[in-house]
């Protein structure tokens, strides 16, 4: 659990407060005072259903699948995302319309084309008390990943819209999905920025958009690549909707009407809606703190563990990736360790092991991304030696050369002149500097051949001086006898 002070907590009223406040301590207390008075009122609701409802019949539900006609959405790895909507929608439909004290309505049934504003019309035709859009997701970089809910940004919707989506949020969690939360969003005139929120809150209806999953992202299309797994979504929404809105099944066997089991829920669920603050909080800054430094190397099995310390104290951090080359390039994204958006949890100091390529010497840093998106860059750990896995070497020979060894990762990157220092074998291990390469040393196949040839050269001359001491030795006794 981190030691760091979050910001970003459960209820809506409470990520506003923070945004309203800031960190001032004495306001913080005098803050979770009157939580205190609220939370014991005899006035707060069990449960949500009774803050929106209209009237005491049937609660009205209309489905929205986003998209339709020559409005078709995402399209990605084969998807078609205005498909996808309605298959989810009516699987949502089948099954909501099995409980009771429900009536379910959809936008549409086939693929047609509607604007924003007939879809909230429509809602308020057939007096809806929440409307909910069904909605797959994709990135312009295809890096993001993980489910999320849209909520209002004005109260008491936002409220509304929190309740919901920490009822459905925790099931998609459990289906494996990553969570990226419960979020709102402000347009250039300080309004929702998604028009089916906008046009619905103006009409006086609870709406939210939900965000299945990104359809362009490996981590994420295995959940939605058939029908059949996009059928299962609707039936996941369908009971986090009755969950949410206390409604129980005989046929199904499912009774949510004395409300949520889940602690967390039950707390949720006790919001007082009009004591939440007018604006839901909007992250807008970095993560006050990214950090890193050197834990472990293995030059030899091309690994490095490095430790990371981060913070932010307005929204939890939701990503993280890392560099190999000073923050030229990244990795693609992972998720940060321990991270909860729900509550506001995450891990602000943990130990990640990154796999180097051979032959470089790299220069890490790592980004942090909190729930909004915004990033902080770590400094940059430089002074590592070259990572290569080890290779026999010839005893008579020594280690390589550093150019044969490796260089660094992007040196363009390490200074203004484009040159970076490369450390060889010896500056990685015994701390002195490589000398140059005096040339190509001599193999001993080569040493024993040149030996040979030296010594037939000899033993050819040893040969001749004999001949020719001996010849002239018979010249001489040839003299001594005329």
């Amino acid at each position: 659990m981190s030691s760091f002070r979050r910001k970003q907590n459960r209820f809506p009223f409470e990520t506003g407060f923070s945004n309203l406040y800031g960190k001032n301590f004495i306001k913080v207390i005098l803050f979770m005072i009157l939580l205190t008075a609220w939370l014991v009122s005899p006035s707060l609701s069990a449960g949500a259903a009774s803050d929106f409802r209209q009237d005491s019949g049937d609660i009205v539900v209309v489905i929205d699948p986003g998209h339709g006609g020559s409005n078709e959405g995402t399209k990605e790895n084969g998807f078609c995302e205005k498909e996808m909507t309605l298959v989810t929608a009516l699987a949502l439909y089948e099954r909501l319309s099995q409980y009771e004290g429900v009536t379910v309505y959809l936008t549409r049934v086939e693929d047609t084309k509607l604007s924003l504003a007939q879809r909230a019309a429509f809602a308020k035709a057939v007096e809806a008390d929440f409307l909910f859009s069904i909605h797959y997701n994709a990135s312009e970089n295809h890096e993001l990943f993980g489910s999320e809910v849209w909520v209002p940004l004005e109260a008491p919707y936002n409220a509304y819209g929190y309740q919901f989506g920490c009822t459905l949020l925790p099931r998609l969690r459990d289906k494996g999905l990553f969570i990226r939360g419960i979020k709102t969003r402000r347009n250039d005139k300080g309004t929702d920025y998604y028009g089916i929120i906008r046009e619905s809150v103006a009409l006086d209806i609870p709406a939210v958009i939900i965000e299945h999953c990104h359809v362009d992202e490996v981590r994420d299309y295995p959940f939605c690549d058939s029908p059949e797994k996009q059928q299962a979504f609707g039936y996941e929404d369908a009971d986090a909707i009755a969950c949410f809105l206390g409604l129980s099944s005989e046929s199904l066997g499912i009774d949510y009407s004395s409300g949520p089991d889940d602690p967390f829920l039950q707390e949720v669920y006790a919001l007082d809606t009009g004591k939440v603050v007018a604006s839901t909080l909007i992250d807008t800054t970095a993560p006050e703190i990214c950090s890193v430094e050197r834990a472990a190397e293995d030059y030899e099995g091309l690994q490095a563990t490095i430790q990371v310390t981060a913070a932010d104290y307005d929204s939890p951090l939701m990503y993280y990736e890392y560099s190999l080359d000073g923050g030229a390039s990244y990795s693609p994204r992972q998720p940060w360790p321990g991270s909860d958006v729900l509550t506001g949890e995450y891990q602000d100091v943990f130990q990640v092991t990154l796999d180097i390529p051979e032959g470089i010497i790299p220069r890490i840093r790592i980004r942090a991304y909190n729930q909004y998106e915004a990033t902080s860059e770590s400094n940059i750990l430089d002074g590592y030696g070259v990572f290569r896995r080890p290779q026999e070497m010839d005893p008579l020979v020594g280690p390589e050369s550093v150019e044969a060894l490796g260089t660094a990762v992007n040196p363009e990157s390490a200074g203004a002149s484009g040159s970076s220092e490369v450390h060889g074998w010896l500056g990685a291990h015994e701390g002195t500097e490589p000398e140059e390469d005096s040339g190509q040393p001599m193999r001993i196949q080569d040493f024993l051949l040149v030996s040979l040839l030296a010594a037939a050269v000899l033993v050819a001359l040893t040969l001749m001086v004999q001949i020719l001491q001996a010849a002239k030795k018979r010249r001489n006794r040839y003299k001594r006898k005329r």
